[in-house]
């Protein structure tokens, strides 16, 4: 039988026992998925390692486990996607967030440009889908959400090669992928991006490029680049 899985924001000891403080885990272990002393788990601490525990106790907010065996995780692609999406409505950056995360995306920048529906978002509630995605997945690495900032702000530090999408740039060409290293993919609202932020990107020297479809929703559009950036 399969194992659940729980990501735990503290390294896990190899010897000996752990002890972790959470209410919200205590609860799910015990009240969602009935597991007691004795049962096993899988906890991950973002290292890249499952570890396979059995439960020793679990108290109101604590539970205590040790470790059984460990399993290397290697991540299925080679090549790291940070994917920088323009602030869209809640539930479908959400959604993003929670697809990206799947398919193995390693860092989400909510980005402010000028046609963005909104200007904020709600990081613990983001966080939240995001780790929840990983337990689901099966990714042992955790991917890391930035605060929102301006496509100015955004671009003026970034060093990585960067590819925007854009319905006016070139077609896009397979050739563009890297086998391994960085790429940062930035998507537009649904509004696109204005003259003024194409111009930003050409100045950064990032390729500006369309994809071979029918004009996509921002959020299909974002989980569709990712896509081909990540699944070989």
């Amino acid at each position: 039988m399969r194992l659940h899985r729980f990501y735990i924001t503290q390294p896990i000891v190899r010897e000996g026992v752990n002890h972790f403080s959470s209410d919200s885990l205590v609860h799910q272990l015990s009240h969602v998925f009935r597991l007691h002393e004795g049962d096993k788990v899988i906890f991950f601490d973002g290292t890249g390692v499952d570890c396979e525990c059995e439960i020793v106790s679990l108290e109101r907010s604590e539970v205590v486990f040790r470790v059984v065996e460990t399993y290397s995780v290697k991540p299925h692609s080679e090549t790291k996607v940070v994917l920088a999406l323009s602030l869209i409505k809640k539930d479908n950056f959400e959604w993003v967030i929670q697809k990206g995360t799947e398919l193995g995306v390693s860092e989400f920048v909510p980005l402010i440009s000028e046609r963005s529906e909104k200007k904020g978002l709600n990081m613990e509630r983001a966080n939240k889908i995001l780790v929840e995605a990983i337990e689901q997945s099966g990714r042992s690495d955790v991917p890391t959400i930035r605060e929102p900032q301006t496509l100015a702000d955004f671009l003026a530090e970034e060093k990585r090669d960067v590819v925007a999408f854009h319905v006016m740039g070139e077609m896009f060409k397979k050739e563009i992928v890297p086998v391994a290293g960085e790429v940062v993919l930035c998507v537009g609202p649904e509004g696109g991006w204005s003259d003024k932020e194409i111009e930003m990107f050409k100045a950064k020297n990032a390729k500006v490029v369309s994809l071979n479809t029918p004009v996509l929703r921002a959020e299909t559009a974002a989980v569709a680049v990712s896509t081909l950036f990540l699944v070989k």
